[in-house]
């Protein structure tokens, strides 16, 4: 009979593995402490820990996504699935860059984590730990090639995910996309329910961006009433910026006063790249439906469309990275490289 399929787990940190400063006084803040085995051991079976990192989220950052991109790549022969365990503040950032990092993906990688250690009595975690196993494994499910989070009852595409709740176990969603499953019932018998058509296979060997191909002279920028025409100036004149995403109102609106558009105008010409995306949760970017977006327009800012402000600034770093022209990467940032975008 053939063996369970392996899967690794890879340990960044994150409230799941966190507890409290001072040992016994609850009152006392959570921070990162060593992960070990807790919470895993009765996967033993065909489940394999590295602990990479033991750090909060808020620390991550391109080099670790690269870490983490590394060790699936090292390990990707010998397990048919990975989970990455991860901090829930910059969870969405970290998905959307291991999608555009981990090309022909055919593997699950599922990232999750939990709102309470999991050594917590009433946590979250061993019910998102168990989920993101099985999901990783694909042992009874179908295999999800793709880089996902698991949190609650629902599987999210990773680069379309976003955190919208600070409480609760109801943490994430994929606004302007459907879940690639819903969680019906509790590990070990839940079931996948409602699974979505995934992306189409391919039969290329995996490739893997080097971590320093990201471009973090960037910024996200959100257009707000009365905003000062001299900051936008001194912020889009700083030195060595590369890319801008604004997020703007409704479907892409923006102040319509001459100052303003100037200063758009005068970024876009120094070949700064300005990807416009809507503050609203909810729905796309849709420049030239109303007159406040055709300013933006017309001096060369581009459409997001309906990514995530995290997909946005991610492919933004990723695309400015790899070395394309502004024009080009303006192009690329409106294909759908991995899912991340609905092609318009």
């Amino acid at each position: 009979m053939r063996a369970k399929n392996k899967v690794l787990v890879l340990c960044t940190g994150g409230t799941i593995g966190m507890s409290h400063k001072i040992k016994g006084e609850p009152s006392s803040p959570l921070v990162p402490v060593s992960w070990g085995d807790v919470g895993l051991s009765a996967f033993k079976s065909f489940v394999d820990t590295k602990e990479i990192l033991s750090i909060d989220s808020s620390d991550m950052n391109p080099a670790y996504w690269g870490l983490l991109a590394e060790k699936i790549g090292e390990n990707y022969d010998k397990y048919d699935g990975f989970v990455i365990l991860h901090g829930t503040d910059t969870m969405a950032y970290t998905a959307c860059a291991l999608s555009f990092m981990l090309e022909n993906l055919k593997k699950p990688v599922v990232i999750t984590g939990a709102q309470l250690p999991i050594a917590k009595q009433g946590s979250d975690a061993p019910q998102n730990l168990a989920a993101a196993l099985a999901v990783a494994a694909a042992e009874n499910i179908p295999v999800i090639p793709e880089v996902s989070i698991l949190f609650g009852n629902l599987l999210l595409r990773g680069n379309r995910a976003r955190k919208m709740n600070t409480s609760g176990f109801s943490v994430f969603d994929s606004p302007n996309y459907e879940p690639l499953a819903r969680i019906v019932g509790e590990p070990p018998g839940f079931v996948l329910s409602q699974i979505t058509p995934q992306r189409k296979p391919t039969h290329e060997p995996l490739q893997i961006t080097d971590f320093r191909s990201f471009e973090t002279n960037v910024l996200s920028l959100d257009i707000f009433p009365g905003m000062s025409n001299v900051m936008l100036k001194n912020i889009l004149a700083l030195e060595g910026l590369k890319g801008v995403v604004i997020k703007t109102y409704g479907a892409g609106n923006a102040p319509t006063v001459p100052n303003f558009l100037n200063e758009i105008e005068n970024a876009v010409n120094k070949g700064i790249v300005i990807v416009n995306v809507t503050q609203c949760p909810y729905g796309a970017v849709d420049m030239g439906l109303y007159g406040a977006s055709v300013g933006l327009l017309q001096r060369g800012v581009i459409s997001g469309l309906d990514m995530s402000p995290e997909a946005a600034l991610v492919k933004l770093m990723f695309l400015l990275g790899q070395g394309y022209a502004p024009e080009s990467v303006k192009e690329k940032m409106q294909l759908d490289l991995r899912g991340e975008v609905t092609n318009n």
